[in-house]
């Protein structure tokens, strides 16, 4: 098993960047263009990306502004089970974003899920601040 981590800052208060995790709109602006999500623990959000890829993703805690947590249910045989954490710590106005992907299987994707993490992080860091700002 391996695990992706990533830290980013943000600028925007953490109760946005929180509602751009779990807001079904939102979430179709940095993440994948068709989302069903309800920002209740224990959905299971689906999210729909070109070529027939797909995710689904339990909501297994949200601590508002503070913690969203998926459980990977459906999608690329080496991320079922996987954790998806983002963790939001609010610094003066902006927010750091801890980000970690645990228990992937497949080591050999590592660099590729890692550079596909880093792009739709920046995607989010993107709606984010300009949404807010």
């Amino acid at each position: 098993m391996y695990s992706i981590s990533i830290s980013l800052n943000i600028e925007a208060p953490a109760a946005f960047v929180f509602e751009a995790l779990t807001n079904q709109d939102l979430l179709s602006r940095w993440f994948a263009p068709q989302v069903i999500a309800v920002p209740v623990e224990g959905t299971v959000a689906a999210f729909a990306f070109e070529f027939d890829l797909n995710f689904k993703m339990e909501l297994v805690q949200l601590k508002k502004d503070h913690l969203v947590f998926w459980r990977c249910v459906d999608g690329y045989k080496e991320w079922i089970d996987s954790e998806v954490a983002f963790k939001l710590e609010q610094e003066e106005g902006a927010t750091l974003l801890k980000f970690k992907h645990d228990n992937l299987t497949n080591e050999e994707k590592r660099d590729k899920t890692r550079k596909s993490w880093n792009e739709y992080l920046q995607n989010l860091k993107r709606v984010c601040e300009s949404e807010y700002n």
